[in-house]
């Protein structure tokens, strides 16, 4: 994990809303790695059986990243009533996230260029 993340400039992270927040699993893989976290970015994904779409669990895991160094994008994404956007094999039959989804990556992958760029080129002070 900790390799992956290094190579990585960014991550999308989908993660259930778990009684109001994020299944600890999550947070311990999260907590595996420091140093490979720097200066890199993160989006945030939230899914939920209820109308909110996880946005307690988005809420609740921007200061956990920030602590570990992630920059969090100003876009997320949630899903509420999950069980209606996908279908059985995953594939997303809600075209009114297909909008937001593309405006999530694309910001996502234009900040994780942006920092890969300042990690590459600009020395910290």
């Amino acid at each position: 994990f900790a390799a992956k993340m290094t190579r990585a400039d960014g991550l999308a992270i989908v993660t259930p809303e778990y009684n109001h927040g994020y299944p600890g699993l999550l947070k311990h893989a999260l907590d595996m790695c420091l140093e490979e976290y720097i200066h890199k970015v993160v989006g945030l994904v939230g899914v939920s059986a209820g109308p909110f779409g996880g946005s307690r669990v988005i809420e609740q895991l921007v200061p956990v990243v920030r602590e570990l160094g992630l920059a969090v994008t100003f876009t997320d994404v949630n899903f509420s009533k999950v069980r209606d956007a996908f279908d059985e094999q995953g594939k997303l039959k809600a075209g009114e996230y297909v909008g937001r989804v593309a405006k999530f990556l694309n910001e996502l992958v234009w900040m994780a260029r942006v920092f890969r760029y300042g990690r590459e080129n600009i020395p910290p002070l």
